[in-house]
């Protein structure tokens, strides 16, 4: 896989949330903190701040953690809270300073993930709460162009994408409990070649599954696409795709 310099990516990133809506996440989001009043919320690569502005809408005290420069200065023309560069295995807050910590498309980014998880706990409130949002390929891989012709990012995606079990056990590790799994959005629709070509979703970044291919992986993709659209004029992109909330709590 080739690492991505989201400093680079940063800004078209914000190119899905102007072409796709994602009402389930910003559902799940409001609920995670409706029953605390003026929470204060952390987002732990909150990258150019779009869910900050949701939650501090919201009434919510928020911070946000970025490692990319690039992405911080977007959110912070955008979002009126506490924004820092830093990683998630090293939160640069003191004990016990959130009543909620979110991950949203996230995870599966850090360097340590059980570490980020116990990073988590420790800046919880005793009673806070964990939030993390994201694709399980070993749930359910579901129907994605992006699987269908470039079959390497399916295979990364199950090598960088942690199974429930594994995202439960790492929880249980940092010494969270009363973890819960559901379905927070499901993604279904067709996206016609022409309109993709148009929006620019098969452009590497787009999603981190095309930046991190290889650019013979990447060409060798756009090919397969390229020659079904000549085959079928009216070929369209398949997304059938669910993205998966883990909630969890730190004990009081």
């Amino acid at each position: 896989m080739v690492p991505i310099d989201y400093d680079d990516v940063a800004p078209a990133f914000d190119r899905r949330y102007q072409l796709y809506d994602y009402d389930g996440i910003r559902r799940s989001l409001a609920a995670f903190v409706s029953d605390s009043a003026r929470s204060r919320v952390l987002e732990v690569g909150c990258g150019t701040g779009k869910w900050l502005t949701l939650l501090g809408s919201a009434g919510c005290d928020v911070a946000g953690l970025d490692p990319s420069d690039e992405m911080l200065a977007i959110a912070r023309g955008r979002v009126d809270g506490d924004l820092r560069r830093g990683t998630a295995e090293a939160l640069p807050w003191g004990d016990a300073s959130f009543d909620r910590v979110i991950y949203v498309n996230a995870l599966q980014h850090f360097v340590d993930p059980p570490r980020a998880l116990q990073e988590a706990s420790r800046v919880l409130r005793p009673g806070g709460k964990l939030l993390s949002i994201g694709l399980d390929p070993h749930e359910r891989a579901g129907r994605w162009y992006v699987y269908d012709y470039f079959p390497e990012a399916l295979a990364a995606d199950r090598a960088r994408f942690a199974s429930r079990q594994l995202r439960e056990s790492w929880l249980v590790g940092a010494g969270f409990t009363e973890i819960m799994v559901r379905i927070a959005e499901h993604l279904e629709f067709a996206v016609p070649y022409t309109r993709a070509m148009r929006d620019g979703v098969l452009e590497r970044s787009f999603t981190s599954q095309l930046g991190l291919l290889s650019a013979a992986e990447y060409g060798a993709g756009r090919r397969r696409i390229d020659e079904a659209a000549r085959r079928d004029r009216l070929l369209a992109l398949e997304v059938d795709l669910d993205l998966y909330a883990t909630e969890a709590t730190r004990p009081t």
